[in-house]
């Protein structure tokens, strides 16, 4: 399926659904020009909001491009019973969750008649504006088939005319005149079908592609600077050029169409090809869910783009909204998954009798996940001349480099510099190691999963615990180091523990999924490692969080590792009680989410032996 299928879509898709939430972060900065004492921080939100202004056309111009194909062998019933099932209730479910959210303050003014008059108006949120008018077009795609098939000579000037009527509509009501037949802005969005359909079975030669390429561009520089003119001498009438129906946006969005058509994607691996379907899969989802991810950090976290880097926090921000969105979709898509598996299979999904049976059995083959904790930790240095000391060694040698650069090469003022590293080091080594590990630990024994039948959690677990006692034992260099530096241990110590627990119970539910996805997504490994190389650097195991400027230490408040750091180094290297007022909420939090990802695991497993 991935072989026969067009990528060039799938790209579009992804690169539209960054767009829009990177639109949507900068669009706070656009209305507010005059107040904005350095102007280079909205032209930089100007820029940005400006290039991807082309995003949620490219949506419309996808869908436009597979439903409109008059050879589909589908009935107008067909169709509608197929498309509608599934944004309707996807409609309603976000219908209700942003009415929820918009009286999360005071949820006893909840009323049923609100809700329904609200979503009826499309007044319960401005960003499922999106649904309204994709629910729309569904409703008209069968006539609007027919059209493209008897009237195929036609399609590029029905979209002229679209484009025509809606931007005349829109202009006369900036201007305030009245036109004696409203043309709805909707007419705008036919044109963007009509036109993803026309240009996805067009070619066009060089000369059309390269002077369509210049348009583009030159439409780009025009909403740019048009916009900026609109604002600054037309502040009342709005912004023409930032309306996703204006012509300078539709020649930018059917520029990057013909762009990414042209380039095909087809060189792309498997591999890779499976991952930008499953990414392409989750940008409605995405769509969605970002406004509300995007609403709750910034009430949890506010940020503000006048008083710090642009270029990068912009970036930062859409990453994080996009990630948290998507792992919101992974979450809603498994979900979907167990709940397909239940219907198919009646008592495929472990009831509270079987889950209990579960953990009897991992605890009957207690003697083999035994042996495969000692073989980790007999093997991970096996045929080295030091062998096991390299336990030692490692972190010593990490401790010796990092002291040397922030000592000597980047002077640090932070007393006691090499226990402060050494303190969050451990620790973070026994998280990267044992995920990294751990993601393999399906996949490297995939021989013994084929001969004989135990368990599948002993696998994973087997790698969290090697890499358990490997942290332990490297207390042995800890408490030696810290008497030597003359940092005294105090009774805090007894809250070692409960740290050390809520720390792995951060580490299993990853270690789980990703062991379950790397079988069929092998590129998980790689986008696993770099994802470790940023964490560490968004983690104060260098420096404390205090050393962050304040408008980016909202990003380290995010990383459930940082609270994690800071209580070993307040047990260890301060000798103080940890924050309980932060670890025990992360806790109950934990409790379930590993609870949730234990069933999963026990539902999903049943067939990665197949994929391995």
């Amino acid at each position: 399926m991935m072989k026969s299928r067009l990528l060039y879509p799938d790209v579009l898709r992804i690169m539209a659904i960054i767009g829009v939430v990177l639109i949507h972060v900068t669009a706070p900065v656009i209305g507010i020009l005059d107040v904005i004492g350095e102007v280079r921080y909205w032209w930089a939100a100007n820029i940005m909001n400006s290039a991807f202004r082309w995003s949620v056309p490219v949506f419309f111009m996808i869908s436009g491009m597979f439903l409109l194909d008059p050879n589909r062998n589908e009935s107008a019933k067909q169709f509608y019973f197929k498309r509608l099932a599934r944004v309707l209730p996807a409609f309603v479910i976000w219908s209700f969750i942003y009415y929820l959210w918009g009286i999360r303050h005071e949820l006893n003014r909840f009323e049923t008649g609100s809700f329904i008059k609200g979503m009826a108006e499309g007044s319960l949120h401005y960003h499922l504006w999106f649904v309204y008018t994709i629910i729309a077009l569904y409703i008209i795609v069968p006539l609007l088939r027919l059209f493209v098939k008897y009237a195929s000579q036609g399609i590029i000037y029905a979209c002229a005319a679209c484009f025509i009527a809606s931007n005349l509509s829109m202009v006369s009501g900036m201007l305030g005149w009245r036109l004696a037949t409203e043309i709805p802005q909707i007419t705008g969005y036919i044109g963007y079908f009509l036109l993803g359909y026309y240009l996805s079975i067009t070619c066009l030669d060089l000369k059309r592609r390269r002077l369509l390429y210049g348009f583009g561009i030159a439409s780009c520089l025009i909403i740019v600077l048009g916009n900026y003119w609109m604002i600054k001498y037309f502040p009342s009438l709005g912004s023409y050029f930032y309306n996703y129906i204006s012509f300078p946006v539709l020649i930018t969005a059917a520029a990057l169409f013909v762009w990414f058509k042209q380039i095909g994607f087809n060189f792309v691996t498997a591999g890779t090809s499976r991952l930008l379907y499953l990414i392409s899969s989750s940008v409605f989802s995405i769509y969605l869910s970002h406004v509300l991810v995007m609403e709750f950090l910034y009430g949890w976290h506010p940020w503000d783009i006048v008083n710090s880097n642009p270029w990068l926090y912009v970036f930062v921000v859409t990453a994080l909204i996009l990630m948290i969105s998507f792992l919101l979709y992974l979450v809603w898509y498994g979900g979907l998954y167990m709940l397909r598996g239940i219907s198919k299979l009646p008592g495929r999904l472990p009831k509270v009798q079987e889950l209990i049976g579960q953990l009897k059995e991992i605890y009957d083959y207690r003697e083999m996940l035994r042996n495969m904790v000692l073989k980790d930790l007999r093997t991970k240095y096996k045929g080295s001349v030091l062998g096991f000391l390299w336990t030692f060694l490692n972190p010593l040698l990490m401790l010796a480099i990092y002291s040397f650069v922030f000592s000597s090469i980047m002077k640090s003022d932070i007393p006691d510099f090499p226990m402060f590293i050494l303190v969050a080091l451990l620790p973070w080594n026994y998280f990267s190691q044992a995920i990294l590990q751990g993601a393999r630990s399906i996949v490297n024994n995939a021989e013994l999963l084929k001969k004989v039948y135990f368990p599948r959690e002993i696998l994973p677990l087997s790698v969290i615990g090697s890499n358990l006692i490997n942290y332990l034992l490297t207390l042995v260099i800890l408490i030696p180091a810290l008497w030597i530096s003359g940092i005294h241990i105090t009774t805090a110590v007894f809250s070692f523990p409960i740290v050390l627990f809520i720390q792995s119970m951060i580490i299993f539910p990853i270690v789980m999924l990703s062991s379950l996805g790397l079988p069929y997504l092998r590129d998980l490994e790689h986008i696993l490692n770099v994802l470790m190389m940023i964490c560490f650097y968004l983690t104060p195991v260098l420096f404390p969080v205090s050393f962050i400027p304040v408008e980016f230490r909202w990003i380290f408040d995010y990383n459930p590792m940082t609270p994690i750091i800071n209580a070993y180094r307040d047990l260890f290297l301060y000798g103080q009680w940890p924050d309980f007022g932060a670890l025990l909420p992360m806790l109950l939090v934990l409790i379930v989410l590993n609870t949730v990802i234990a069933v999963v695991f026990s539902v999903l497993q049943r067939n990665v032996v197949e994929e391995v």
